[in-house]
């Protein structure tokens, strides 16, 4: 088997949300490939480190402050990453989440269909639709140009699942399932250049504002078949596989990686 197809030498990655715990384990994989790697995330005094970090582990690499909902920002992200590397092969969208912890993107908050706010259920799709959308719709035409290019995003086993002991992640579930349904008409409308795939993480360890409880950490190991939670790194290496020439005939579809949860 040739694994310099799981190389990524020489090629330039964008990962937004890339400065957070699954960003990370992805700005990891991808600089131990040997890709450029762009950190577009906020806020901006997160984004030096995963910029430190990458570059300790051998890469190129280059923090962007943006906000993924935004366009003109995205437009800027877009040519920064042009202007230090004059190409965008792949793209990972990990922006979003199951409620805004982050001050410099768009709020919302979670709660049960009853409950929640038409701002708040549409906030969940503004921070994990919309995002994915407006950045992948800005990279394809460079990708189209250099004649091929691979994107993965983030969805959630919240939008695969029924989660009914969860209801106030609801808006959050069908905002993910929203990703995985777009990740297939990307896949199609803009082949055969660009592939599209996504990862639906289950249970993850990542870093959470102070004060934030998770009562579903507590015994979360013990309903994963694989005895343990899943950590950033996780899923970094499934972005990065799906990203190389190794996942060449993968295209279109949603991965589950939740440790048999």
């Amino acid at each position: 088997m040739d694994l310099s197809r799981f190389s990524m030498e020489g090629r330039t990655v964008i990962i937004t949300g890339g400065s957070g715990g699954i960003g990370r384990g992805c700005v990891r994989a991808f600089a131990q490939a040997g890709a450029n790697v762009v950190v577009a995330s906020v806020p901006a005094d997160t984004i030096p480190p995963a910029v430190e970090e990458a570059e300790a582990l051998g890469a190129q690499a280059l923090g962007i402050t943006v906000n993924v909902a935004e366009p003109d920002e995205i437009d800027a992200m877009v040519a920064q990453t042009l202007d230090r590397f004059g190409r965008i092969d792949a793209l990972v969208n990990v922006a979003g989440g199951s409620y805004s912890r982050n001050p410099d993107m768009p709020q919302y908050h979670r709660a049960s269909l009853l409950e929640i706010s038409g701002d708040d259920f549409v906030g969940a799709y503004v921070g994990n639709v919309k995002t994915t959308f407006l950045v992948s719709r800005a990279v394809v035409p460079h990708m189209k140009t250099l004649g091929k290019g691979a994107i993965v995003n983030i969805g959630s086993t919240s939008g695969l699942d029924r989660h009914p002991n969860a209801p106030d992640i609801a808006a959050y579930g069908t905002a993910k399932a929203a990703v995985h349904s777009l990740t297939f008409h990307m896949a199609h409308q803009w082949k055969p250049e660009v592939r599209v795939n996504c990862i639906a993480p289950g249970t993850i360890n990542t870093p959470r504002a102070a004060g934030t409880v998770r009562p579903e950490m507590a015994s979360a190991a013990e309903r994963i078949a694989v005895g343990r939670v899943g950590i950033g790194d996780d899923i970094g290496s499934v972005a990065l596989f799906l990203c190389s020439d190794a996942a060449g005939f993968v295209n279109g579809i949603v991965v589950p990686v939740h440790g048999g949860e």
